[in-house]
Order: structure tokens, then sequence, then C-alpha cells
């Protein structure tokens, strides 16, 4: 019944293990009501099994892995973390063997609690990816990574081991020392002079916002998942998920947040964002987020880009949109304004992509301008894009690429090292003519390691505007990419880093020696 104080709210027992049978009605409620009920939630009327899925079986038949038909059929998705070992998994060698049966008391302890939720939730398959991948062929991994955002769209709900550190940790955490058990009841008069009860529990450190706190918390309830790259998409994509985390199990989909202790749901704040914006700040937060082999940083969110074309013939480009060029290119490797160091940046080791893709570092980039930061840029382009080619490596549009060049036609100028290479985070020197200097691409805790003393640099405009800082201060500059010869290719050249020009600084130093010219970059 609705609280006759609704300041204080309704509140509900958490259960001290995530495995029981309340946490599964529970559970199974917000399923329920999100399908029948949530409108702006997905709704789906072809859920085609993945090419495969895991039979769960019964308390009485082993789990085996299935080879779908493609045929319509509920599934439920796992998101965990691997945590540096490695799980069971299925190999050409095993392929056969894990069809007729995978036996459920040598399975990881994660999947263990993941298909017996399945099991009681009444759904017949279950997608782990360890399991249902081939690990040891290339081939079938490139083949189903591509597929990895479908899998996940058009799964019933994700579960999301959140409070396990690897495979053998579980979803069900009984006992933790976050789970917020301890209930006190104060008597208290009631309505029409009835006495009556207020039960309360400790307001969790964690909480944000009141309520459906502990999935977006700080520590030591703070999920593992948050920090890994292929998670982002696989619960971006997810139409519901259910985390079991170490203090309650949580619930959100695009209608609401709930979680276990409370009965009252959170709407999402919808941010609008344009499409372009949301793929810029989707790749901010990805690229914060750790990947075991740095080689996966595009097919980790190939299944996003599959979804987040900014036209219906969008073009990707090893990790930009060909249409949202050249503003595009106006990215840079993010400081970590704490330790006034830069998190550790590098090229991949083979190619992977050109080197004005953010994909062909490792760490973690942000873009100049974007909603809802201090400042914001009214651009205007200078630089015009007259070729825009990339040749994926395989399979797939949104994987690493073969090789890729952009042709393009701008302002180009020479310039030394005494232009002063700057760290990002350097407070800005009135005497420096370039604000912030330049921002390197590669760097170790702030040291720029990919430059030869003496090495001919070039800048190229690329934009120019106003930066207004929160509607007040404004200031004009040129936002421009550092470049040097490429070694790939005689004439053409790569990209090394970025730069804003103070106006004056343009005008009066760098136009004068800038050319238009026509190049390749590499």
């Amino acid at each position: 019944s609705p609280s006759p104080r609704p300041i204080i709210g309704v509140g509900r027992q958490v259960s001290s293990d995530s495995a029981s049978d309340e946490c599964v009605q529970l559970a199974a409620s917000w399923i329920k009501n999100c399908a029948e009920f949530h409108q702006d939630c997905l709704h789906l009327d072809h859920t085609p099994l993945p090419t495969r899925v895991i039979h769960v079986g019964s308390d009485l038949e082993e789990p085996f892995l299935y080879i779908s038909k493609r045929e319509n059929a509920e599934y439920i998705a796992l998101s965990h973390c691997w945590g540096g070992m490695v799980p069971l998994t299925t190999t050409l060698a095993t392929l056969e063997q894990r069809q007729r049966e995978i036996r459920f008391s040598e399975l990881p302890r994660t999947f263990r609690d993941a298909i017996t939720i399945t099991r009681k939730l009444g759904v017949q398959y279950i997608w782990i990816d360890s399991l249902c991948i081939i690990q040891d062929s290339a081939e079938d991994w490139e083949k189903e990574a591509v597929k990895m955002g479908a899998v996940y769209r058009n799964s019933l709900v994700c579960i999301a081991a959140d409070g396990s550190l690897n495979s053998n940790g579980g979803c069900f955490i009984e006992g933790h020392p976050s789970r917020n058990l301890d209930v006190a009841c104060i008597r208290c008069p009631g309505l029409e002079g009835a006495e009556s009860s207020i039960y309360v529990r400790r307001r969790p450190t964690t909480m944000r916002n009141g309520f459906a706190h502990i999935r977006f918390g700080a520590e030591p309830c703070e999920s593992i998942l948050d920090t890994r790259g292929w998670v982002l998409q696989e619960q971006s994509l997810s139409r519901r998920t259910l985390h079991y985390t170490v203090a309650e199990m949580s619930w959100d989909c695009a209608t609401c947040f709930q979680c276990e202790c409370t009965s009252l749901a959170e709407q999402p704040t919808h941010q609008k964002w344009s499409q372009s914006s949301r793929w810029v700040n989707f790749v901010e937060l990805f690229t914060q987020r750790d990947l075991t082999y740095h080689t996966d940083r595009l097919y980790a969110l190939s299944g996003m880009a599959a979804t987040m074309s900014p036209s219906a013939k969008g073009s990707f480009l090893a990790g930009l949109w060909k249409e949202e060029l050249p503003l595009g290119l106006l990215w840079r490797t993010q400081a970590d304004y704490h330790t006034r160091k830069t998190l550790v940046s590098r090229r991949h080791q083979k190619y992977y992509a050109p080197s004005w893709s953010w994909a062909s570092l490792t760490g973690p980039i942000e873009y100049i301008a974007l909603p809802g930061r201090e400042y914001s840029f009214e651009l205007a382009t200078d630089l015009t894009i007259l070729e825009a080619i990339c040749i994926p490596a395989g399979a797939s549009p949104h994987g690493p690429v073969r090789s890729g060049y952009l042709k393009v036609s701008g302002l180009l100028a020479p310039i030394h090292h005494e232009a002063k290479f700057a760290k990002p985070g350097d407070v800005h020197d009135e005497e420096n003519p370039i604000r912030r200097g330049f921002d390197c691409d590669v760097l170790v805790n702030g040291e720029a390691i990919e430059f030869v003393d003496g090495e001919p640099l070039w800048i190229l405009l690329v934009a120019h505007g106003v930066r207004i800082s929160r509607g007040f201060s404004k200031l004009e500059g040129h936002h421009c990419i550092i470049l040097r010869m490429s070694p790939l290719q005689h004439g053409a050249f790569e990209r090394v880093g970025c730069a804003w020009a103070l106006k004056e600084y343009w005008d009066f130093e760098l136009s004068k020696k800038a050319e238009m010219k026509s190049i390749f970059l590499l």
C-alpha cells in the first residue's frame, strides 16, 4: 500500500542471499512489468537465437551447447569479467563434446549461478561468450564478434555479474558486509491516533539520488564490470539488465532503474544529444575502460557502431564517421588532471588504424567540444575532405582496417620544436602563444616519446571559432592537428598531435607560413 509519508517512501527487505526465491520472484516481476508496460523499452517480435547457446537443462539434465537454426526463442545473455583468468571455454577440440553435455559441476561458479537464474526464470537458453564462441578459431571469433551487438539486444535480459572479479566469483553474493540488512523499528504515532511503526535502514554511503543507488555507487559497491571495455557495449545494447552486486540485486532498462531495497523506481535522465554527440560520448567512455587485448579496440564497440550511424548511408572510418569530418578529427589524448600526467597512450604494435583515428592509439581520448562541458565551441570548418577511404582488415566494416587514408585540402604551415610541446593538463602560460601547447598523441606519463629531436613538423588548420566558457568569457582560436612525414608513403603525412592556436598567433605568425595544400593523411 502507498506510504502515508511519501518523503520516507516504501522500502523492501534486502535478501541475505540473492539466490533466494524472493529475489527470483522480484527479478521475474521486473521482467514481466517491463515487457508488458514499458512503452519506452524496445519490444522485439523477432529474436532469433545466436549461432550457439547453452541449453540450460534441469536438475536432472546436464546443460549442453546447442547449435541453433536461428529460430525465434527467448534466451538470456551473461555479462561477466574474465578477470585475468580463462574460464571454461569451447575450442575446436571440445566443440563436439560440449554439444553432448557440459557438466554443471565443472562450470565456474558465475556460470553455474547464471544457469540457475535462467532455469528459475523459466528460460531454456543462455548465451555465455567463452562457451558460445570457439575460442581458438580466429575465423569464428571474428564472425561472432560482429554479431555481439545483436546477441545482447535480442536477449530477454542480460545478467550482469557485478559482484564477481572473475568467473569463479559467482552471481549470488551471500553475507557480504555491503549488504544492507540491519533494520531498526521505531514506534511512533500513526494516522488517526493509531500506533505506527517506521522501519529504518542505514543510508548507504553509495546512495545516488535516493534509490537505485547501488549500481552506480562508489567503493566498495562499484562494479568491476564498469571498468571493462566490452561490457559498455553489452549493457548499452541490452534492452534489460539484471545486476547481481555485492550489496543487492538491481535492475535497469530504458524506462527505469530499480533496486532490491525499495519498491520505488527511478526514471533515467535522457539527454537530448544528436546521433554524432551520442557516438563521441560513447567513444570517450569506452576508451577510459580496460581491454585485455588492445586489438579488440574497434571490435568491442562494433555493435554500437552498427546502431549509431549518423545517416542511412553512414561510412565508418576506423572509429570515425565520414559524415562528421573534418570536426571528427578534433580529438586528443585524455589528461589526468589530478596528477597532471597523461594516462599511457601508445600506437598498436601492428598497423590497426590510420593515425588520424583515435583507434590507432591504446589509451583514453577525449573530443575537443561536447555538450555539457565547462566550455563549448562555435566552430567553422577550414579543412575540405576530398577523399576518405578505409579498407577493413576482416569481415566487419566496423573492425580494424588493412589500410586507410584521407585526402584533404587546407592551410598547412611548418613548425619546429621550439614551438614547445605541452603535456595535457599544463597550466596556460600567458607568454606561450599556443594555448595548452601541442597535445601529443603518444605519451607515457606526460612524456612525448614519439618524436626525434629536430624532426620537421607541420600544423594543419581544421576549424576556427569562439570558445565560450559557461556562457560568459569568449576566446577566439584555431583548432589544428600536428603532422609529420609518414614512413608508409613518400610525400604523405601522419598525425602526431593536436593544438589550439590563439587567433593572434595564427594571424601574426602561422598564417604567414601557411599555404593551401592538398595532402594525403595516413
